[in-house]
């Protein structure tokens, strides 16, 4: 035995081990970085929210002054009038002094000018500057020379003492939307104070924000080395298109985690920026701690694999030594590789020669069940105390008490039954039992045998019906369901039902059985394919009156068939389909048998006129299985018109041919029976033709009437034996079938003119005188 069963089960549980301890290392990796990406997600998002509020609050206040002061007096003259220091100065001095008042009641103003288009000079706190001299002059001609009436811009400006300060600017018009643009109001706001008081509330606590236009120029953060190249054009297609959102981007050789929204108030850009490694640290802790255990799982496991392989070995050894020393014919070593293996197969091999022994076992007990199941039938049981033991020790799943039985019929199609695969025929039975089966499931308890006395029979229990009705009820129901299922799935295979009575012992089961199959006895009625009860039968007695009485138009429908009167046979067969549609005596059942019984003797006159030689068995069974197909009594009112027009077609080809075959045969009978009381209707009942129809067949073919004809075989037999016999007048009226001498004697006299005896004494001069001449 290989003693690396251990040491594989070890490996395997280790790399399992290790396995589970990456994929959970893995997903808390995934979970902790989602964690810490929506944390900082939605604090940058607080962050830009706030700020963009206060920015457009603080932005809004500055567009606030600039309106107020282009409303101003003094401003509006400024643009509009030339500028006269001798003249006009006061206006000047006032816009000017003005614009100083602003700035220092601000914070974040750096500085106001006015540009007037018809002096092409500005004006500021701190006095006149010529446009060629103004250090703003490009983003002021760039204004003027726009179709904007306001804009927001960054830039740079030179201060009196020659260093720069970077400020952020409104421009705005003077007049408002005055589109030729006289004047420009230009309000300069520090840029650096601005971000510090305004924008960078919480720095200590979040990070830093930074302002950027619509094109990605940045116009305010704490370190514009940090932005000096713009974002990507694709970044800033995405900040316009989502408005707000995250992306990762590299900025100064440094990843970063970059936060944005965009306001709707003048579509600067407000972004965040955070070291993408600082963000995620503890997620990457996350995945060392992970391969430490993997590494820690992975070194016990191999510990794991030398301690136990060495430990657990021997018992398992001694197992499989008590094994072999147990077996006769030793396991071939082709089936197994290590210990457990050779284990499985002992095992298995027990448990196959188990298997072999219980199904032997198995197979007598059938056959013993089965055994009792046909006593029970058969009525060939012991006490019922006994009976009741049987039914426990086979486990049949049958109670003691209430008990009904059904007789099953089944038919197979003409070519089932001329099949000589007796395999084919077999397992329609199985399927059939299988079918029953699974229906005695649903319907509750009972038993299954096939083939008693060419029937299969189902035995039910119902104690679970309250009375007989319901029992019976249920019965049929689970009949109904068979026969669908059947007919569905076996194509030219029908069941027939015979339904028994409810009884209440186990000895009175062969009762119930009788009752099913007497039931099935009406089949011949009914048809194919029926559910017959005998409670029915014995209950609905009114039913069977008026079955008969259905029963005699059906008789005269075939006899007016067979007299060639087709109209006559579709006015009766219309007032049958009238009554049964609106008979309240008879249930579904009944209208069901009175139409089987309907076709089948439409059938039996077109059968009994077949031409010898023709096989109508295939004809016949189509038309059943089309009538089986139809749903209602308007579909088979119009259907038995076809039929009945197609077999009164058939019925007189073959009556010109059969009529004289009849007659022939009649007229035989005749000459065979003249002795017997003989009758019209007899001999039209032997034809299965009417009285009336034979009476005028036998006109046509043989010239003379039945009466006649019948008179003359005998007045011609008492002829002869007058001639040939010296038997008396009444041994020959007996013989001849006139039963009465009077009867003879008035035949004679009527026939010839002369009565037995002169027609004797005649005969036997006329032979004397023969005999005479001869001489």
């Amino acid at each position: 035995m290989k003693r690396s069963i251990y040491i594989r089960l070890l490996l395997h549980l280790t790399v399992a081990v290790v396995l589970i301890t990456c994929l959970v290392g893995a997903l808390v990796y995934r979970y902790t970085t989602a964690m810490l990406k929506d944390e900082v997600i939605g604090a940058n998002n607080e962050l830009l929210l706030q700020t963009s509020k206060i920015v457009d609050q603080s932005l809004g206040e500055v567009q606030q002054i600039a309106t107020t002061l282009a409303l101003n007096s003094d401003v509006q003259k400024s643009v509009w009038f030339p500028w006269n220091l001798e003249e006009e100065f006061r206006f000047l001095k006032n816009t000017g002094a003005l614009f100083d008042e602003r700035i220092n009641s601000s914070n974040y103003v750096h500085s106001i000018y006015l540009y007037s288009s018809v002096n092409r000079k500005l004006i500021s706190s701190s006095g006149i500057t010529d446009m060629a001299d103004f250090s703003y002059r490009q983003v002021l001609e760039r204004f003027v020379e726009g179709r904007g009436t306001s804009a927001w811009v960054a830039a740079s400006m030179l201060t009196a003492e020659g260093a720069r300060d970077n400020v952020i600017s409104f421009l705005i018009t003077v007049p408002f939307n005055n589109v030729e643009k006289k004047g420009v109001l230009l309000i300069n706001l520090k840029e650096d104070v601005l971000y510090n008081a305004v924008v960078n509330t919480n720095n200590r606590k979040l990070g830093n924000v930074a302002v950027l236009n619509g094109n990605g120029e940045v116009l305010s953060y704490k370190d514009k080395s940090m932005l000096l190249e713009q974002f990507e054009q694709a970044d800033i297609e995405r900040i316009s298109h989502d408005k707000e959102g995250y992306f990762v981007e590299t900025i100064g050789g440094k990843k970063m985690f970059v936060s944005f929204l965009s306001s709707s108030f003048n579509n600067w850009i407000y972004i965040t920026l955070n070291p993408h490694g600082e963000l995620f640290k503890r997620s990457n802790e996350v995945i060392r701690i992970t391969l430490l255990i993997s590494v820690i799982s992975l070194a016990v496991g191999v510990l794991l694999m030398v301690a136990v392989s060495r430990r657990h070995y021997q018992p398992v050894r001694n197992m499989v030594q008590a094994l072999i020393s147990y077996m006769e014919k030793p396991l071939p070593k082709a089936k197994y590789g290590d210990e457990f293996g050779f284990i499985r197969e002992s095992i298995d091999r027990l448990h196959h020669e188990n298997e072999e022994f219980k199904t032997k076992f198995r197979g007598q007990e059938l056959i013993l069940r089965d055994h009792l199941l046909l006593n029970l039938l058969s009525g060939k049981t012991a006490d019922e105390e006994e009976m009741i033991r049987q039914l426990n020790y086979y486990r049949l799943d049958l109670e003691p008490c209430h008990f009904l039985v059904m007789a099953i019929r089944v038919h197979l199609n003409g070519d089932m039954l001329r099949s000589a695969d007796e395999q084919v025929r077999n397992l329609i039975h199985f399927q059939i039992r299988t079918i029953c089966e699974d229906a005695i499931a649903l319907f509750g308890k009972g038993a299954y045998i096939s083939w008693f006395h060419k029937h299969d029979v189902i035995i039910l229990n119902t104690g679970h019906c309250d009375v007989i009705t319901p029992a019976i009820d249920k019965a049929k129901e689970l009949a109904f369901r068979v026969k669908n299922e059947v007919t569905s799935k076996l194509e030219g295979v029908n069941v027939t039902f015979g339904i028994g009575g409810n009884y209440e012992l186990i000895t009175e089961i062969p009762l119930s059985y009788n009752e099913a199959t007497e039931a099935l006895l009406h089949e011949r009625i009914a048809g194919i394919g029926s559910i017959l009860s005998i409670h029915d039968l014995n209950v609905n007695r009114a039913n069977r009156n008026h079955f008969i009485a259905y029963r005699q138009q059906v008789d005269k429908l075939v006899g007016d068939l067979k007299s060639g009167h087709l109209d006559k046979v579709k006015e009766t067969k219309n007032s049958i389909i009238n009554q049964l549609e609106h008979d309240g005596h008879f249930g579904l059942y009944y209208k069901n048998m009175i139409l089987f019984h309907l076709l089948n003797a439409l059938l039996t006159a077109w059968v009994e006129l077949a031409v010898s030689g023709e096989e109508p068995v295939e004809q016949v069974n189509r038309w059943h299985h089309e009538f089986a197909k139809l749903q209602n009594l308007e579909e088979i009112s119009l259907w038995l018109d076809c039929i009945i027009t197609c077999i009164a077609g058939d019925l007189e080809h073959r009556r010109d041919n059969k009529n004289a075959e009849v007659i022939a045969k009649l007229a035989a009978y005749i000459h065979n029976h003249y002795r017997e009381p003989l009758g019209l209707q007899m001999l039209a009942d032997m034809a299965y033709m009417n009285s009336h129809y034979v009476s005028k067949l036998f006109k046509e073919m043989t010239g003379s009437t039945f009466i006649d004809y019948l008179t003359d075989t005998r007045f011609r037999e008492a002829c002869r034996l007058l001639k040939e016999t010296d038997r008396n007048i009444n041994d020959i009226a007996e013989a001849t079938g006139f039963g009465q001498k009077q009867n003879l004697i008035r035949t004679f006299k009527k026939m010839i003119g002369l009565t037995p005896t002169e027609y004797r004494n005649r005969d036997v001069l006329d032979r004397l005188e023969s005999l005479n001449m001869n001489d």
